[in-house]
């Protein structure tokens, strides 16, 4: 089986860019299902973040990059000059590898950032829901959350802002502690709305938060925090210092002629939404301080040599498993043969007027003895013995 990833990140596109290439769920799954009726891949799964959009695909036969590229601008609706510039292809190992990394934020604007676990675990998700994923790319994907799983548990990562929500509102934090009558609109209560709520509520910024109709208020209002009409959010602008928006709206949610019209201009407009929630021009007010996540990246840009080293351990132990999976799966054409021979051989050497359970022992014994015999002629004592311990290890 062969793996292809073809994709563009913040580190080789523009944020303009990124937004044409930045897909809902709803997309996601049509994409998914285009990709599956007019291409002949095994599988392919699609990330799509604030930070990057990639296409994973699993496939017998060998790709042509070039081809690879043109397939990818004609699902997304974005010409092959326009991405020419901009897109990166990993196959086999190096996708292996850069998917682990991905996993466990080193990848990430933010790195070791939490959210990407859960993005990575929803686009496998999807693609499983859509069929079109396989068992290569559901077992790699596996092994990789795993990973990052583990590096979570294990390594501290001491520096790091855990999403671009704590991100967004530690570069705040001088201003709220100043200003300890300030007030905050959060536009979106999805679940990066509310985890930038609770990170402004923890620092004791009174704040508002959009709601629509079919919004259960109860559940995103905390103790210091309102629920207002997201129709609404043009009337409580004047009143507040912090604007931050962070919806799955495909229009804007926010545009210039809305803050124009308010004689009280926030202080802060952070945009934390892909594609964008706030009209770009609004950043011409030479009074706001306007972020959008790039921006917001770039404030967390530190060395940290020291703990991708830490990490990279965990990933060699991780794919080392997923390839010993991926061994027994390209075996498995000889392990049915192995087991219809096994099963051939056995049976016609047992007593058939023996008990059924003495039949099930004697069965039992001949095919272990067959299999650490096997060994034992055609293998090193190393290998033997390893196989041994290992059984041994799961009693």
């Amino acid at each position: 089986m062969n793996f292809y990833m073809i994709g563009v990140n913040y580190q080789m596109a523009e944020i303009q860019l990124r937004e044409k290439l930045s897909f809902t769920s709803s997309k996601t799954k049509k994409l998914l299902k285009d990709i599956k009726s007019l291409y002949d891949f095994s599988g392919a799964v699609i990330i799509s973040t604030c930070n990057r959009t990639e296409l994973y695909v699993s496939s017998e036969k060998c790709m042509d990059s070039n081809e690879f590229a043109q397939m990818f601008g004609e699902i997304a609706g974005v010409s092959c000059a326009d991405l020419k510039s901009h897109i990166y292809i990993k196959e086999n190992t190096s996708l292996i590898v850069y998917l682990f990394e991905l996993a466990c934020g080193i990848h990430s604007m933010i790195f070791g950032e939490d959210q990407i676990i859960s993005q990575i675990k929803d686009s496998i998700r999807i693609a499983n829901d859509e069929d079109s994923s396989d068992a290569a790319l559901n077992t790699l994907f596996r092994h990789a959350i795993t990973c990052a799983k583990k590096v979570k548990t294990n390594v501290v990562l001491r520096t790091v802002s855990p999403s671009v929500a704590r991100q967004a509102v530690d570069i705040l934090k001088d201003y709220i502690t100043q200003n300890p009558h300030c007030k905050a609109l959060v536009i979106g209560s999805g679940e990066v709305g509310r985890n930038v709520r609770s990170e402004l509520l923890s620092l004791g910024c009174a704040t508002f938060i959009t709601s629509r109709p079919h919004t259960n208020t109860k559940a995103i209002e905390l103790s210091g925090c309102k629920t207002i009409d997201y129709d609404q959010r043009q009337n409580y602008i004047p009143l507040v210092d912090i604007l931050i928006s962070a919806t799955t709206s495909p229009h804007h949610t926010i545009t210039y002629e809305m803050i124009d019209k308010c004689a009280k201009k926030p202080r802060f407009i952070i945009d934390l939404a892909m594609p964008r929630d706030i009209e770009p021009e609004v950043q011409d007010f030479k009074e706001i301080v306007y972020l959008d996540v790039d921006g917001i990246g770039k404030t967390a840009m530190k060395d940290n040599s020291n703990e991708i080293e830490i990490i990279r351990k965990f990933i060699g132990e991780e794919i080392d498993k997923y390839y010993g999976w991926e061994a027994i799966r390209n075996c498995r054409t000889n392990i049915e043969e192995i087991k219809k021979y096994a099963i051939e051989k056995i049976t016609s050497n047992i007593d058939p007027n023996l008990s059924e359970e003495i039949k099930i022992e004697k069965a039992i014994i001949k095919t272990l003895d067959l299999v650490f015999y096997s060994l034992k002629e055609n293998s090193t004592a190393a290998i033997t013995q390893n196989v041994i311990d290992t059984v041994l290890a799961r009693r």
